[in-house]
């Protein structure tokens, strides 16, 4: 097999189901296992070396057939890390951990995850985390192993961990996901191998370890190929570092990258180009004391590594993008293109769609893809707070309904302030990307409702009417008469005609026991007046009458809801009109 590279792990759960006690606990375990009482540290991730976890997983695995020179841990847990930490073409981890709570099984962040994973392909274990809280757990004197400690819990605890085991199971179950425990599945191309784990007594690392390992020796052969042209790495985020200034912090995955390098690196506004002048990594841990705050100068360094980058303008890149080595002004166009490509996420802006932002490229790629997943046509998108403008362009948006922000982990300036009845945009803001689009849904729903509605009261809608017999108030100028609303709902301002297609005048108001009224129901009678009608000449008493329809209007109510009766008296709206015009309303 080809030299592999150390795979990048990052973990991935519910907020306090255990990931930042993991953690630590296995970066603990490889302190306190180090030979050398020392280990490589690394900016946004911890390596732990393959003698490391030889010495951790003695009896556990089998070292004859180990490979793999290791793992680099993202120290950044939560599902955020695969949105943030992304490479070219897919997320920046090689395999992750799934976290979940023993007591308290599939959370909302959790699905977010697992949509995550799924989404990327990405190969997983799950550590269902504090077993030390369930019933019957007896604190270990010692190091030991998992199936010790278990059968050192008695028959009792041991039952109950298995109804947990099978409960999240079945919760992942639903979900799309076949999981067994880690030490039951045969096949694990069709099984997700779950380890039950206590970070805090340290039951459970060797093993998740050694899973971890094997899976990375068996899926990611390929992928984890060193390679040593060119490199390619993922941008953090930006500091600034005393007596060398402003800084990226990346993580390496692919190939070498050197001081004099000349890379590309996705900006804020756009692609740009730049030479690395500096790269530099922490003093390492030496017998549980380190150089604080004084870093190692590198000529030169080799995936998967974490770094500081300093190079001339290197405080523009954008969080979540990428930096990659160019040779060339040809390469260094392609490449351009390409990183600006990838820093628009949505390949074809719709005219009238919603606006996305998230805090970094990565989160925005991932909310797009949720959006696509979910037919939301999106007409904006950025990377940063969403502002002043962003709110007032989304208010032009034709469609009232998609006059909306999905904001991710991202604040509204203070100077936009879009919340409030009087504000045409609205912005949903959350950590939880599937709430955050729930959320916009069910707003959209009841905007459509509403405008419905609206359209209903706005719209001239067919109705019929008969002018009561020894009604007669006054004659013309206007004419008022007593009316019984015969279908439909009747309001003022509409223009009526005769059964003949022949207008008579203008309803300019209705009257009920001396009161004004906006609408007449169905088998109501009042009296009405009517600008135009002349009773005895135009009008008379017996007449039928109808809401003059508009052609326009009878075309949209052909996907509009209307009741049955309203339904009936629009036909005979149609036919009347089409005598004298047969395409009328078409």
């Amino acid at each position: 097999m080809a030299e592999m590279r150390q795979p990048i792990l990052s973990l991935l759960g519910h907020v306090d189901h255990g990931k930042t006690t993991l953690l630590d606990r296995i970066a603990g375990s490889v302190k306190a296992a180090h030979e050398a009482g020392g280990i490589t540290q690394h900016i946004g991730a911890i390596e732990v070396p393959s003698a490391t976890i030889v010495k951790l997983c003695q009896g556990i695995l089998d070292t004859t057939r180990f490979q793999v020179p290791g793992l680099l841990v993202i120290d950044t847990p939560g599902h955020r890390s695969f949105e943030t930490m992304r490479k070219r073409g897919g997320a920046l981890a090689d395999i992750a951990i799934l976290v979940i709570d023993a007591r308290d099984g599939v959370m909302p962040q959790t699905r977010e995850s697992i949509q995550i994973l799924r989404h990327e392909k990405t190969p997983f274990a799950v550590a269902l985390t504090k077993i030390d809280l369930l019933s019957g757990w007896k604190k270990p004197t010692g190091p030991v192993t998992l199936a010790a400690q278990i059968e050192r819990c008695g028959p009792d605890y041991s039952r109950l961990l298995d109804q947990r085991l099978y409960s999240a199971s079945e919760q992942l179950a639903a979900l799309g996901f076949s999981c067994e425990r880690y030490d039951r599945v045969s096949d694990f191309t069709r099984n997700v191998g779950l380890v039950p784990v206590s970070a805090r007594h340290s039951v459970g690392i060797a093993e998740l370890l050694a899973l971890l390992v094997g899976l990375s020796q068996r899926f990611l052969g390929e992928q984890l190929a060193v390679a040593t042209e060119g490199g390619e790495a993922t941008v953090l985020e930006r500091s600034d570092q005393r007596g060398i200034g402003p800084v990226s912090n990346v993580i390496v995955y692919r190939g070498r990258l050197a001081v004099g390098d000349e890379i590309v690196a996705t900006g804020r506004e756009a692609p740009f180009v730049t030479k690395v002048r500096g790269i530099y990594r922490p003093h390492p841990v030496v017998r549980g004391r380190t150089g604080r705050g004084q870093l190692d100068s590198l000529d030169h360094v080799v995936a998967a590594a974490g770094v500081y980058v300093s190079a001339t303008g290197i405080e523009g890149a954008m969080p979540g993008g990428h930096l990659k080595v160019v040779h060339g002004p040809e390469e260094v166009e392609a490449v351009k293109a390409e990183l600006a490509r990838e820093a628009q996420p949505v390949n074809e802006l719709a005219e009238s769609g919603i606006a996305i932002f998230a805090d970094t490229l990565g989160g925005l790629e991932a909310l797009a893809f949720e959006c696509r997943e979910a037919s939301l046509p999106v007409h904006e998108t950025g990377v940063g707070p969403v502002g002043r403008p962003t709110i007032l362009r989304m208010a032009t948006v034709k469609d009232p309904t998609h006059r909306a922000v999905l904001a991710f982990s991202v604040p509204v300036l203070s100077d936009a302030q879009p919340e409030g009845a009087a504000s045409p945009v609205r912005v949903f803001r959350g950590d939880i990307m599937y709430r955050i689009i729930e959320e916009y849904q069910a707003w959209r729903t009841q905007k459509t409702h509403e405008l419905t509605a609206r359209r209903r009261l706005e719209t001239v809608h067919p109705a019929k009417l008969t002018v009561l017999p020894g009604f007669v108030f006054r004659s013309s100028k206007p004419a008022i008469v007593g009316i019984k609303v015969l279908a439909g709902t009747l309001r003022p301002g509409v223009r009526l005609m005769k059964s003949n297609g022949v207008e008579v005048g203008v309803l300019k108001a209705l009257q009920k026991d001396g009161d004004s009224v906006a609408q007449a129901e169905e088998l109501t009678e009042l009296a009405a007046s009517i600008d135009g009608a002349v009773v005895g000449r135009t009008l008379s008493e017996g007449d039928v009458l109808y809401v003059s329809v508009p052609e326009a209007a009878a075309r949209l109510f052909k996907d509009q809801p209307l009741t049955a009766t309203e339904r009936t008296v629009l036909d005979e709206i149609v036919k009347i009109r089409r005598a004298q015009e047969p395409f009328w309303g078409q």
